[in-house]
């Protein structure tokens, strides 16, 4: 399945890595952005991974990778990725 990100993820993960950057250093965010593509990767050959969260919206997956969830959907053989949330963000108002 290919991974397909939104806009709105693909400025979560630049936000992130960015945030990384600024707080722990250039290695500490080249090491975390290993950490997030290759558990977004684990989606493509096990799609149903994530947490089934029809309350956040409607097919939405919740997988967490390290500190952040990755919200998603399977829809006509992709892996739609529309956000990139840290654990403790309140989900429900940021959605």
């Amino acid at each position: 399945m290919e991974i397909v990100l939104s806009e709105l993820a693909q400025q979560d993960l630049g936000d992130i890595l960015q945030y990384t950057l600024e707080t722990w250093g250039e290695k500490q965010m080249d090491v975390y952005a290993e950490k997030l593509e290759c558990g977004i990767r684990l989606l493509q050959d096990s799609p149903r991974l994530g947490k089934y969260r029809e309350d956040w919206f409607s097919g939405c997956h919740c997988y967490q990778v390290e500190n952040h969830l990755v919200l998603y959907a399977i829809a006509e053989g992709e892996i739609r990725i529309a956000r990139l949330f840290h654990a403790r963000m309140d989900v429900i108002r940021r959605l």
